[in-house]
């Protein structure tokens, strides 16, 4: 298993500048303890923006859009940045993308929310043409045209950086994630059985397809904290999680609703409730190894975990002594689990 964080940008309480410059120093913090992959999510901005600042500040974590909505821009000015940002990190950029989940955003382009779906499918075909295209490419597609289209600026990794799909509610996002080969990214309130289905799901279309299965494609989040025990781990974490949920249940209810108490509302959802029914990862190194594994093993095992960060979840300070604490004593007693190891294991067994 491989560590990495999930940067979200929901500091809600301080102006953007500031929070993105928080958001880098997380990155880099997380490059020194030995996390290797931070995916950075687009609300107000494309994330290259920030990408290519903590570039800057670092040298060999791998930095994500997390994620680019294909419905927001032509195809050709998505391979265009991907391949500058690319350029500027030096080989260490990854494109992640998705559908977007605010209607207005569509709205606000002339786009018809409904499309959506069908505009990334034909945004990725179109852009992994021209990553792989020997000279110009036309295209008279339903959403975008060009003619005789060229990347002026090349990627640096060959044929193109890696690219990742965001999953969260059906598995057609994974069939295609399948079909073309691509990584699969999902969200910190995802349910584990879900989970599951989108591991067995990408495996199967990825076998379908030619390519080798694996589960080590697939991308689990989940909020993280370590303390020296567990009562401290809720006491750092409580008053900070206590304010995204009430955040969350206004503004992106989405994020918690699969979360609700069985029979009950939004409103029944507590801190305590979330961390005692392991949706959170919150305690002591003994506590959160155990919750990895056992989300793990109900998911039937994952490439990579990823913190969910971007939040002022406690302080920072605590929040690098807590990645600090993760790496020291929580990642050597898991980072050995492998699924496609694992679930070969488990046949011959």
């Amino acid at each position: 298993m491989k560590f990495g964080l999930f940067s979200n940008n929901r500091r809600f309480e301080r102006s953007l500048g500031d929070a993105w410059d928080l958001d880098i120093a997380e990155i880099v913090a997380a490059e020194r303890l030995g996390f290797d992959e931070v995916w950075v999510s687009e609300h107000q901005t494309p994330a290259e923006l920030i990408i290519a600042k903590a570039a800057a500040l670092t040298k060999t974590i791998r930095m994500g859009a997390g994620v680019r909505p294909l419905g927001y821009y032509h195809p050709i000015q998505i391979a265009l940045e991907a391949n500058a940002t690319d350029q500027l990190t030096h080989g260490r950029y990854m494109l992640g993308i998705g559908h977007g989940f605010h209607p207005r955003q569509m709205e606000w382009r002339g786009r018809d929310p409904k499309d959506t779906r069908a505009m990334v499918e034909a945004s990725i075909e179109l852009i992994l043409k021209l990553w792989n295209a020997t000279g110009p490419v036309d295209y008279d597609g339903p959403y975008w045209t060009g003619k005789q289209m060229i990347l002026q600026c090349p990627p640096l990794q060959r044929p193109h950086p890696p690219v990742a799909i965001a999953c969260i509610n059906s598995t057609s996002s994974v069939e295609l994630a399948g079909r073309l080969n691509l990584k699969v990214l999902t969200g910190d309130f995802i349910p584990v059985k879900r989970l599951r289905l989108f591991g067995d799901t990408l495996m199967a279309a990825q076998a379908k397809a030619g390519h080798k299965p694996t589960r080590n494609m697939l991308n689990a989040t989940r909020v993280v904290y370590v303390a020296d025990t567990d009562k401290q781990a809720r006491e750092d974490m409580r008053e900070s999680y206590e304010k995204t949920i009430a955040w969350e249940i206004e503004n992106t209810p989405h994020h918690q609703a699969e979360r609700i108490p069985a029979g009950g509302t939004l409103k029944d959802i507590t801190f305590d409730y979330l961390v005692d029914t392991g949706n959170v990862f919150i305690g002591g190194p003994d506590t959160v190894r155990k919750r990895i594994v056992d989300f793990y093993e109900e998911a039937g095992g994952f490439g990579r975990l990823q913190f969910h960060a971007g939040r002022d979840y406690a302080t920072p300070e605590k929040l690098v002594k807590s990645m600090e604490l993760f790496m020291a004593e929580v990642a050597p007693k898991i980072e050995h689990l492998d699924p496609d190891v694992d679930s070969t294991r488990a046949a011959a067994e």
